[in-house]
């Protein structure tokens, strides 16, 4: 199941209430790239640097990156966050892993996401959250996002759209 949206848009929350709820796997790609430079990594080294700045690292790394962590969950039900962010990455899952079950679309207004990517940074939750990445991030969401949603359309994928500018609980009680 693809949990996908803008920067801020609630795609952790919503999967973390979705593994409490229905003992799903969680795999966030933005924590799995995070996890890989805190380790030091030679894949941590080389996508600090884009993710320092807000850049989208390059489609084969995700793909590998997420095949790896699911094969590492045989017969469960997978929850992908943030993923796939590009059409390029969405073909790559699809022919690697096979087609989505569904997807779960995370919208709301571009003010909403950046308030939450601000308050992330401030609060140390996210230190590479600011003002100039999380622009970067949501001009990046915006440049694939409504390629990435029609390719996932093409091969028939389901997607339930969900309005994130509301609370947590408002974001379940639509699911």
């Amino acid at each position: 199941i693809l949990v996908v949206g803008g920067p801020g848009s609630g795609k952790g929350a919503l999967s973390e209430r979705l593994v409490k709820e229905c003992g799903v796997v969680h795999l966030s790609s933005g924590q799995l790239l995070r996890d890989e430079v805190a380790q030091g990594t030679e894949l941590g080294k080389n996508v600090e640097e884009i993710m320092r700045s807000g850049g989208l690292v390059s489609s084969a790394i995700m793909v590998t990156l997420m095949q790896k962590r699911m094969k590492d969950h045989p017969g469960k039900r997978i929850l992908l966050d943030g993923f796939p962010r590009s059409q390029e990455n969405a073909r790559d899952l699809v022919t690697l892993c096979g087609k989505p079950e569904l997807a779960l679309h995370l919208a709301c207004d571009d003010t909403v996401l950046l308030e939450r990517i601000m308050k992330r940074g401030e609060s140390g939750e996210r230190p590479d959250d600011n003002f100039q990445t999380g622009i970067k991030r949501i001009r990046n969401y915006h440049k694939y996002h409504n390629l990435t949603l029609d390719f996932l359309r093409e091969e028939h994928v389901p997607i339930v759209l969900l309005d994130c500018s509301m609370n947590k609980d408002g974001v379940w009680a639509q699911l």
